[in-house]
């Protein structure tokens, strides 16, 4: 569990070094805070979600930052550090059963972790650290007490999947209210308060269901699961695979003398090896757009576990002769699942590199399907984020000078375009390009070159 929890520190270091958290919609979201100065988010019913991923950019913006490689890595602070530091609370919590967390982590976050601007990996991460509080958190010290409190108050309006998450994290902390004062403890109050909040969550969450503020885009829960049973992608129908096996040895004795012969063994961490290391091996049939289909998973598996974490509260010893079978093969899922992401996490890299060398030989707007950038997974192979290609070329801009912009042939005047589709602005209206100069942004580069004719740069 270990050497899991080390790869899965090392993965979140290159994500938050790469620049990551600019996948989708992170780099629109990144202009837009650089542009309003502070915070900006676009739906009400996940605003706490905002606060907490732009905190880290936020504040280095109000402290004088104006280095767009400090902004990125503060940025990424705010969207991969709520995982790791919800696994260390976790654990401070109960060492014991921290292997439950780990499981969550390996089989819903890092199947969906991709999208890292999606605050269903946030909301998934709160319900463990909230779940832990309230079942193993005896006696409630005021470290568990504290983080109790934040995260049902951040799980407030953080996303629509709450909905779901809240209601047990609410009958639960009803219980141990209960119980406490039973008990004579003042900290049946802290308990009826996180009560409280996860039942107005629940408010929250029907709310954002009933009445969604991006209609147009927003996918029901029966058709965005679907689509993800329909397309599993690589990590995710091996996590099944390895859920069965899990089953099958916590079931039976047998299984668990069968794989443990020194032959399956090798078979078993070969088959890891090739699971984590995919992206490197089969370059090709990478695409981290899947992962953003995945994202119900970030409810499904809390839920799923759900009933393994009352077990290890109430009926312990049900699972106890087999907990060393389920550390250990949760401890495989998670550093298979953390390699992988490593290795998507290198090939963005290089796509970074290949837009970095574009935007500085180029000028004016570069079509994305005439450039080496069609053929990446930078974005999607499947088109799902076309539209951020501009706010990726301002974000990944390597100086302060802009001399291009890559877009979509179907997001521009050109004789590909056959419908026009939304787009945060318009790169050949220069009044509609973000205002930057607060951090030394200059488009003077790129504007000339769209004076001097926009059709010809389009038509190379």
């Amino acid at each position: 569990m270990a050497a899991a929890v080390i790869l899965f520190g090392a993965w979140t270091a290159m994500a938050i070094l790469t620049g990551r958290c600019l996948y989708a919609d992170g780099a629109h979201e990144f202009v837009r805070v650089l542009q309003a100065l502070g915070f900006f988010n676009t739906m009400w019913s996940r605003h706490f979600g905002f606060y907490i991923y732009e905190f880290p950019l936020v504040l280095s913006i109000k402290l004088g930052v104006t280095n767009l490689v400090w902004l990125r890595f503060a940025f990424g602070l705010g969207r991969f550090l709520p995982w790791p530091l919800v696994l260390l609370g976790c654990y401070w919590i109960s060492p014991k059963h921290f292997w439950l967390a780990a499981a969550g982590c390996a089989a819903g976050y890092l199947n969906a972790a991709f999208t890292a601007d999606g605050m269903h990996n946030l909301a998934h991460a709160l319900f463990w650290l909230s779940l832990f509080a309230i079942l193993f958190a005896h006696p409630l010290k005021l470290p568990a007490a504290v983080m109790l409190l934040v995260s049902a108050t951040v799980m407030l309006y953080s996303y629509e999947s709450q909905l779901l998450l809240s209601l047990p994290l609410a009958a639960l902390a009803c219980w141990r209210s209960w119980r406490e004062k039973t008990e004579g403890r003042w900290t049946w109050v802290v308990f009826l308060v996180a009560a409280a909040l996860f039942a107005a969550g629940e408010t929250v969450g029907l709310c954002g269901v009933l009445m969604p503020e991006n209609a147009p885009v927003f996918n029901g829960l029966k058709t965005t699961t679907w689509h993800m049973l329909g397309n599993m992608g690589w990590t995710l129908t091996w996590t099944v695979v390895w859920f069965f096996l899990a089953m099958s040895v916590a079931l039976s004795d047998t299984v668990w003398r069968l794989i443990s012969r020194k032959f399956v063994i090798g078979l078993l961490l070969a088959g890891l090896f090739i699971w984590g290391a995919w992206p490197l091996l089969m370059p090709d049939q990478l695409d981290d757009a899947v992962q953003y289909s995945n994202r119900t998973l970030d409810m499904f598996v809390p839920l799923a576990l759900l009933p393994v974490a009352l077990i290890l509260r109430f009926r312990p010893q049900w699972i106890e002769p087999r907990r060393g079978r389920l550390v250990q093969l949760t401890a495989g899922l998670l550093a298979a699942q953390s390699l992988w992401q490593i290795g998507a996490a290198w090939h963005w890299q290089q796509d970074v590199g290949k837009l970095q060398g574009i935007l500085s030989s180029h000028q004016g707007v570069v079509p994305l399907h005439s450039c080496s950038m069609s053929t990446s997974s930078i974005e999607s192979r499947e088109l799902y984020f076309d539209w951020t290609w501009p706010c990726l070329s301002i974000a990944l801009n390597p100086d302060r000078k802009i001399r291009s912009i890559v877009c979509s042939e179907g997001y521009i005047d050109s004789p590909y375009q056959t419908h026009r589709y939304w787009q945060p602005f318009d790169p050949l209206k220069v009044e509609t390009l973000p205002d930057l100069r607060h951090y030394g942004l200059d488009y003077s580069v790129y504007i000339s070159a769209l004076e001097a004719g926009k059709g010809s740069v389009l038509e190379k």
